[in-house]
Order: C-alpha cells, then sequence, then structure tokens
C-alpha cells in the first residue's frame, strides 16, 4: 500500500531525499566528533578557556560572514555540483588538519586550517536547503525538514559520544581524520543524486554584484510574512543557545552534577526527536497558531524550571521546551521554502544562516551576561519573559496570512474541486491541487480557434469547463483524421508533457469555449514532485495507442 503524501514514509519513498539525509547523518556525526575533540584537544594544549573560544568563535564567524557569498554561489551554480565541489574541499582541508593536529603544529596554524574547512563548507547547507524544494514535492516538505531536524536532534546526542569514544584512543588527529573521510562519503552520496537545481544569480543581467548578494534580503523584505518567520527561527535559534549556557548551572539546581548537563542536552533533543512526528501535520493547517504555541512551548519552560529541583521533571521540561523549537523550525523553514522564489533560495537560507549565527552568539553572551549578573533564577525569568512576549506581540502578521490564506483556498475550491474529478490528478495531495489551482489561467476561445497544433512543444494542459472542442491527427497518409469531440470536465495536452513528445495532436474549438490552462511546471510538479507515476503513463499510453490506432488508413478492398 502506498504511503499517504505528506507522511514519513512518502518523503522517504524519495530516492534523492534519501540520499540528502543519509549523506547529512554522516556528515553531522563526523562534525560533532570532531568538535568536541578539537575543543578538549586544544584545551590539553593551552589550558586555557580564551583559545578554545578563539577557535569555536573564528568558526562561527567565517561562516557568518560568508553566507551570503555563500548564498549567491548556490544560486549561480548548478547546486549538486557545488556540494560536490564544497565536500571535496572541505576533505583536503580537514586532511591537512589532521596531520597539524598529529604533528602538534603551532596553534595558529591549527586555527588557519580550522577556518579553511569553514570556508569550504559554508556553500553546502545554502545549496542543500535550496535543492530539497526541487528533489521534493511540495506535498512531502514539511515531512522532509521535520526529518531533517530529527536527524540533527539525534545527532546532537550521537555526534559528542562519538567523540567521547574516539578521545579513549588517546589521538585526536584520528577523530578529524574520520571527520575528513566522512565528506568523502557525502561527495559519493551527493553525486548519485539525480535532481538538478540552479537558482537565477546568472540571469540577473545588469545587476551589480552587490545587488545580487542582497537579492535574498529584498525578497524577504518583499514578503512581511517571510520577515516574520525568520523571526520566528532565529528566536528559537536564540533561545536554543541560551540552553547550552545555562544547563551547566541548572544541572547543579537539580542535584546531578556534570553529568547531568549531558543529560539536560539530550532531552532537549529527544523533545525535538517527539515534536518531528506532529510537524507535518501542522503545516497542513493555520501557521500562527502552530508557531506560537511552538514558541510558548519553548519558553514557558523557562520560567517554570525555576521553581523545580526534582531531576525527573526538569528533565521532561526540557523534552516540552525541545519539542517547541522543532515545531517553530519546521513551520517557519517549510513556509518560506514555499513563499520565496526559488531562483533566490540559496540567498535567503545563507541569510537565515547569517541570522542564525549571530542569534547564537548573542544568545549565549546574552546569557553569561545575566548569569554573572543576577544568577539562574533571575536569567531564567528575563529569558523566559522576553521570548514569550515578543513572540505574542509578533504573530499578527501571521494571524492575517492565515486568514487570507483561508479566504483565497475557500475562492478556489471550484477549481480545487474540478481537479479531483480528473482521473490525472487521482493521486495528489492536497497542497500540491491548491497550488494548481492558484496557477490555473483561464481562456476563453471562439469556434475555429486552433488551442493545440499537431508537432508543436508541449508547454501547457488545457483542461475544458464549458463547450467542445475537435481532436484531428495526420493520419499515416498524411490526410487529417478526427479523432474525438472533448465536452466539459474533459483535459488534453498531457501526452506530450507527460512523455517529453511533441504534440501528437490537433485541438480546435468546435464552439466557444471557456477553459483552464496549466503550465508544464506546475502540472509536472503536482504529480509527485514532477515524476509521473507508472500507472500514470500507462494511462496516457492506453490514450495515445487509442488515437494512432485510428490514423492508420484501412485498407482498399479490390473491387470484383
Amino acid at each position: 500500500m502506498p504511503a499517504p503524501s505528506g507522511s514519513y514514509r512518502a518523503a522517504l519513498r524519495i530516492r534523492d531525499f534519501r540520499l540528502q539525509i543519509v549523506s547529512f547523518l554522516i556528515d553531522s556525526i563526523g562534525s560533532w566528533a570532531y568538535n568536541v575533540v578539537l575543543v578538549v584537544y586544544v584545551f590539553q594544549r593551552t589550558g586555557s578557556p580564551t583559545w578554545v573560544s578563539v577557535f569555536m568563535t573564528s568558526s562561527w564567524l567565517t561562516k557568518m560572514l560568508l553566507a551570503p557569498y555563500a548564498g549567491l554561489l548556490a544560486d549561480r551554480h548548478e547546486r549538486t555540483r557545488l556540494m560536490r565541489v564544497s565536500a571535496s574541499a572541505s576533505f583536503v582541508v580537514m586532511s591537512v588538519l589532521a596531520f597539524l593536529v598529529y604533528a602538534d603544529a603551532p596553534l595558529p596554524l591549527l586555527l588557519l586550517a580550522a577556518a579553511g574547512t569553514s570556508v569550504c563548507v559554508s556553500p553546502y547547507n545554502p545549496a542543500a536547503q535550496a535543492l530539497l524544494v526541487d528533489a521534493v514535492d511540495e506535498a512531502n516538505l514539511p515531512a522532509a525538514n521535520a526529518l531533517f531536524l530529527t536527524t540533527e536532534s539525534l545527532v546532537i546526542v550521537v555526534g559528542p559520544a562519538l567523540g567521547g569514544l574516539l578521545l579513549l584512543t588517546g589521538e585526536p588527529a584520528l577523530a578529524i581524520a574520520i571527520n575528513a573521510a566522512t565528506f568523502l562519503v557525502t561527495v559519493a552520496l551527493v553525486s548519485a543524486i539525480r535532481t538538478r537545481s540552479r537558482g537565477g544569480a546568472d540571469e540577473e543581467v545588469g545587476e551589480s554584484k552587490l545587488r545580487r548578494l542582497t537579492a535574498g534580503a529584498r525578497a524577504l523584505r518583499a514578503e512581511p510574512v517571510a520577515l516574520v518567520l525568520v523571526l520566528y527561527c532565529l528566536l528559537g535559534t536564540a533561545a536554543a543557545a541560551t540552553t547550552v549556557v545555562f544547563f551547566v548551572q541548572l544541572s547543579q539546581q537539580l542535584g546531578t552534577g556534570t553529568e547531568g548537563y549531558s543529560w539536560l542536552l539530550a532531552t532537549f533533543s529527544v523533545g525535538g526527536v517527539l515534536a518531528a512526528t506532529v510537524t507535518n501535520r501542522l503545516a497542513a493547517g493555520r501557521v500562527a497558531a502552530a508557531v506560537l504555541t511552538g514558541m510558548l512551548m519553548l519558553s514557558v519552560p523557562f520560567l517554570l524550571v525555576i521553581w523545580v529541583e526534582n531531576a525527573v521533571l526538569g528533565n521532561a521540561l526540557q523534552v516540552v521546551s525541545g519539542a517547541g523549537m522543532v515545531i517553530v523550525d519546521v513551520l517557519a523553514i517549510t513556509a518560506l521554502q514555499r513563499q520565496m522564489p526559488r531562483t533566490v533560495l540559496g540567498r535567503v537560507f545563507a541569510l537565515l544562516e547569517t541570522g542564525a549565527y549571530a542569534a547564537m552568539v548573542l544568545g549565549s553572551f546574552a546569557t553569561a551576561a545575566l548569569l554573572e549578573a543576577t544568577g539562574l533564577g533571575t536569567t531564567l525569568l528575563i529569558l523566559g519573559l522576553v521570548f514569550a512576549v515578543v513572540s505574542v506581540a509578533a504573530i499578527g502578521p501571521l494571524l492575517r496570512a492565515d486568514r487570507e490564506n483561508a479566504a483565497a483556498v475557500a475562492a478556489l475550491q471550484p477549481r480545487i474541486a474540478l481537479l479531483r474529478r480528473l482521473d490525472l490528478f487521482a493521486a495528489a495531495a492536497r497542497p500540491a491541487l491548491e497550488a494548481v489551482a492558484r496557477a490555473m489561467e483561464d481562456v476563453q476561445a471562439a469556434a475555429g480557434d486552433v488551442l493545440i497544433r499537431q508537432g508543436d512543444s508541449a508547454d501547457a494542459l488545457y483542461v475544458l469547463r464549458t463547450g467542445s472542442v475537435q481532436v484531428s491527427a495526420l493520419g499515416e497518409d498524411g490526410v487529417p483524421r478526427a479523432l474525438t469531440t472533448l465536452g466539459p470536465d474533459s483535459y488534453f495536452g498531457e501526452i506530450g508533457l507527460l512523455r517529453g513528445i511533441p504534440r501528437t495532436a490537433t485541438v480546435v474549438a468546435a464552439e466557444a469555449c471557456q477553459l483552464y490552462r496549466i503550465d508544464a511546471e506546475t502540472f509536472l510538479t503536482a504529480i509527485q514532485g514532477g515524476q509521473a507515476s507508472s500507472s500514470l503513463l500507462g494511462l496516457v499510453d492506453v490514450r495515445l495507442f487509442r488515437s494512432r490506432s485510428r490514423l492508420v488508413p484501412e485498407p482498399t478492398l479490390p473491387q470484383s
């Protein structure tokens, strides 16, 4: 039985998505293990928290400063190729870093190599995020994003644990070499991806480099709702960054000691895993209520845990908080993927990544300053109130967008009902039908108008609302033959689109007609993300066979 569209099974049945998520899993585990080992190695060599901070901050700042240019690269070049180049370069630089660590090279040289890795890896994420929109159809985007965030939550638990195990070997260079090897695995997996995705940076003729770099910011500024979604993403990121700092003192309050710090991180991640099971359903409803609920789930536990000294209850609150963060991230990222033009998606996500790094730095430093000045209880009170109040105050644009979207969907209902009656769209999910309904163009035709001509390139599907059309084609003897007459609620033009061939027949309006025109990209995207199912192609082949069988001239009987 096929998995319902929008489910995790349906998303995982998409081959290119599986390749993406497996490469993400392997690469992320290696990166987390590398970070743990590098931090311990630097601290053991120097005994200085400052040097540790310098290494971590240099990595964040490098990625943050390069993100706009990385986004431009993701919109200028074919994205899978850029991902391969990025991973290959990262393998080379990470291998050099492993050798330098093995040789106990001077710290400035190690710092330069670590920053070089950040440079090489920076284009990968914007390209991967933009590629996801082309690899996964719209109905399965929420599930795909949720699976990525679930994987990320699991990696936060597994990666550091692997790093700890590798430290037991006593050779930190081994862990760094293993991380270098994960980049080679990533290259192999990305090379197997068939989806080709490209932005529109090269088409922005006459634009200065600065305008091309800032195209993502202009696209966001033109969409107030998208800006609010970015705000919620950054709020969630900042809140998550604060936990890394105050969990140390919270573990003392809960009486669990230093071991409790890792338990708090783990339960926060478990919350994300649990939330991912419902986010795809939430994405199908109104976004405002779900996003606000997620932000309150994230921030209210900050307030409640002030008075908690029981370790079980304290960790349970972090499960709720982690669940809220994933809900906000999945809904906001999915909505951005749906709203932003694909030509600038790489730059939009690069901008989001820049903001995320800034939010992490701001959140962690602000929390550290508050803890120094006021103590744990007051810090949690301030953080919880700030995140909750800002979340409630910013919800207005999302509420208005939900109301407008509901009204627009209601207006599209007659079109959606028509599409549901067509066998072509029998397997299409509701979001896909809504996208088609929005893109349908009204066409008026007078009697005798040629709607499509045999031999022309196929660029659209037509759905007949009223009137009738005559379908004809040239027979093998070159003589035009009438094939059939189509009436209301019928369609034509699908054969060329699905088979990638020129028009196989000519269609002429037999009387005044009203039609809908659906462009090729919209139609192909609606049917399983641009790839026609075998059953749909079988239906097309039957229609094509019937048409061709009528084009063979009847044999002339010999006269007696």
